[in-house]
């Protein structure tokens, strides 16, 4: 038997995470701003017109994960990533040849976020959910702590880039990363489950009661996932994830230099330690999702997003502030890691990229209300400090929720995988 620790699934880990590193949510989060200054300066759009393309691409890419959920479901990982990757260079290279026009720039990034939704974390996690086991939350854990590697990368590269040749040249090395590193990589490294190689999860050999194929089949399907309860708390508590995280990210400028008077310059280093704590908090997340039920990893992932949200309304002294921006980061990484594994441990992997999809939509359908409903209650309330404190209070709705859940279904994941085996017609 091959030690988990050296089975071939790390691999699709790293060929993941490569995928991961340089996706479409990683290009918009650590690339829009300086591809929207560029062209504010050559074009002179204002800030509204830019943040149209930012919204245009935020509605298409959250309608499309339930639909990149489906063909992960049917043809797997490999095939959707990286068709993905190659359509997302092509965008991006149509991207790159926009003139002096509004409504080019919208169709454009509407084309990039139609194809890219399966550049993301989407598209690995059934991979990895097929290939781990007793080690699947680590694994999510690394190949979404990728991100941080994009996220570091693109800024520093495409400023350089930009400066010494313009944006349309920033685009085109993107893309030419994308074809000539990330595709043939995954190409190369994803491979859709263990299955193929007569293995099962965790690189361990089959028994005969348990051939490796049969593990791919493992669960229920999603037409009988939404009739669940389970399902609706899941949605529930990962949009007002969704919410919370963009009300903070969306309006973090306005709550610290209005709550604690501090000056941009170090706004931006609060977004620095929040982003590194991000990284943090995947892996260390990832790892205590193995340890651990995921309710009450949950439950610690809300405490500390409220925790964060009540420090940001009442401290003034700049160490609580980063310790905020540290605790926030966790908790937003934490967050990322629960919706594939979740999806895994609850339903099982016969569809949970169906199931992860729909998690995502509702976590962008939240991401879409919050910074508004934020600046909202700011206005209403002359100031961040009862919006925050509300922040922290509506985080008891997905504790709850989350309490409610129960330990996993594992005798029914059991049961539904006797089921597709004995369906299977007689050879």
């Amino acid at each position: 038997m091959a030690a988990p620790t050296s089975h071939a699934g790390w691999k699709v880990v790293i060929g993941s995470g490569i995928g991961i590193s340089f996706g479409s949510l990683v290009f918009m989060g650590a690339g829009f701003a300086l591809l929207a200054s560029a062209w504010a300066r050559q074009f002179g759009w204002t800030q509204p017109e830019l943040a149209k393309a930012a919204t245009i691409f935020l509605l298409v890419q959250t309608a499309m994960y339930p639909v990149c959920g489906w063909m992960l479901d049917r043809w797997g990982s490999r095939k959707v990533a990286t068709g993905s990757i190659a359509l997302f260079a092509i965008s991006l290279i149509l991207l790159s040849q926009i003139v002096n026009s509004l409504t080019e720039m919208y169709l454009a990034f509407a084309l990039v976020s139609l194809v890219s939704a399966g550049t993301n974390v989407v598209s690995y996690a059934r991979a990895i959910a097929l290939w781990f086991d007793r080690r699947r939350g680590l694994a999510l854990g690394l190949a979404a702590s990728a991100q941080a590697v994009g996220s570091f990368l693109i800024p520093i590269l495409a400023q350089k880039i930009i400066a010494q040749s313009g944006w349309s040249a920033a685009l085109l090395s993107l893309a030419a990363v994308e074809l000539l590193v990330c595709l043939p990589l995954v190409a190369l490294l994803v491979k859709d489950s263990p299955a193929p190689g007569d293995l099962q999860q965790d690189g361990t050999q089959p028994t005969e009661t348990t051939p490796g194929a049969q593990r791919e089949a493992a669960g229920m399907d999603v037409r009988a996932i939404v009739r669940t309860a389970t399902f609706w708390k899941l949605a529930g508590c990962f949009a007002i994830m969704g919410l919370s995280l963009y009300a903070i990210a969306a309006n973090i400028a306005f709550i610290l230099t209005e709550t604690a008077g501090m000056p941009l310059a170090d706004v931006a280093m609060i977004q620095a330690v929040s982003g590194l704590s991000v990284l943090l908090g995947r892996i260390g997340f990832g790892y205590l999702l193995d340890k651990l039920q995921a309710p009450v990893v949950g439950i610690l992932t809300v405490t500390l997003a409220a925790a964060c949200f009540g420090l940001y309304a009442t401290a003034t002294a700049p160490a609580l502030i980063f310790v905020a921006a540290a605790i926030g980061g966790i908790a937003v990484g934490g967050e990322t890691d629960l919706m594939p594994y979740l999806a895994s441990r609850y339903f099982g992997t016969r569809a949970v990229s169906k199931t992860f999809g729909w998690f995502l939509f509702a976590f962008f359908i939240g991401a879409a209300i919050g910074p508004v409903a934020f600046a909202q209650l700011s206005a209403a309330y002359g100031g961040a400090v009862v919006p925050l404190f509300l922040l922290a209070a509506l985080q008891l709705i997905p504790a709850a929720l989350f309490l409610s859940l129960g330990r996993y279904p594992e005798a029914a994941t059991e049961a539904d995988v006797t089921s597709v085996e004995s369906a299977r017609p007689a050879t």
